[in-house]
């Protein structure tokens, strides 16, 4: 079912009073672009408070290290996502998983036995969509220039017309942060998806994907309102305007340690 049930309980629940926006895609002068700089979703919901590496990657042209942290959201996302684009054979499960652990080498062979449960997780859940025939559909592209974002989109799952975005921490720390990130990210795929068939989306889902000590899901169904709306094309046209301007937005002042140009900023 894609969802555990207690969600689409909730779900229900939340969305019993009807729901009401002004700020929809299909109000061209409500989402119109402001500048001529296309962001990405990644962009406008990076960590780094100033988006200075936004920055540093678009505007200076530094490319982009990468670190564990990266390639650990990587391999989690690769994890959890491989049952539902794929059609599952039993017997061939486990030869899935391990073909994964070893293009990733060493980190996920330190992750494994959490890595390997958070599979199951996800093989019970896209088997479970099969047999309902629930309509979804892994990293749709979904147009998105004419709300002022890159050319495409795409959310992790698209379940009907509502986007589920994953993310994941290992540190605790991180995990309240990531989740609010990600509140913008679904919101971006909603104005896109009502930009390109006019069709409402009010109700996204993140879904944070812990490994500390154990591997716990976390599901947090995100009313769309008019703040969030407003929030993801400030933060657009707050990225847009640093690409644009070439205007170094400064370093923050406090930087997360997982940031990828965290030694640059920093050296």
């Amino acid at each position: 079912m894609v969802l555990p049930r207690w969600v689409w309980d909730y779900i229900k629940s939340v969305m019993e009073g009807g729901s009401y926006a002004d700020v929809r895609g299909w109000f061209r002068d409500a989402v119109a672009p402001r500048h001529l700089a296309r962001p990405t979703v990644s962009e406008i919901t990076s960590p780094c408070p100033t988006k200075r590496d936004v920055y540093l990657r678009r505007v200076s042209k530094v490319a982009m290290p990468d670190n564990d942290a990266l390639q650990m959201g990587r391999l989690i996302h690769e994890v959890f996502l491989t049952p539902f684009r794929i059609e599952p054979v039993f017997s061939k499960l486990d030869e899935y998983f391990e073909s994964i652990i070893n293009s990733y080498g060493e980190l996920a062979i330190k992750y494994k036995g959490s890595l390997y449960e958070l599979y199951r997780h996800a093989v019970a859940f896209a088997l479970q969509a099969r047999e309902e025939n629930i309509p979804y559909s892994v990293e749709p592209l979904i147009p998105a220039s004419s709300i002022g974002l890159s050319d495409f989109i795409k959310p992790d799952i698209l379940l009907g017309f509502i986007p589920i975005e994953v993310v994941s921490s290992i540190q605790p720390s991180d995990d309240v942060s990531n989740i609010g990130r990600k509140e913008l990210a679904v919101a971006a795929y909603a104005l896109a998806i009502e930009t390109w068939i006019g069709h409402p989306v009010d109700i996204g889902v993140v879904l944070h994907i812990s490994l500390n000590s154990i591997v716990k899901l976390t599901w947090r169904v995100v009313r769309i309102d008019d703040t969030l709306r407003r929030a993801v094309l400030d933060a657009r046209d707050n990225v847009a305007r640093i690409v644009e301007t070439g205007e170094d937005p400064g370093l923050p002042q406090s930087c997360p340690r997982t940031c990828p140009f965290y030694g640059v900023c920093h050296a």
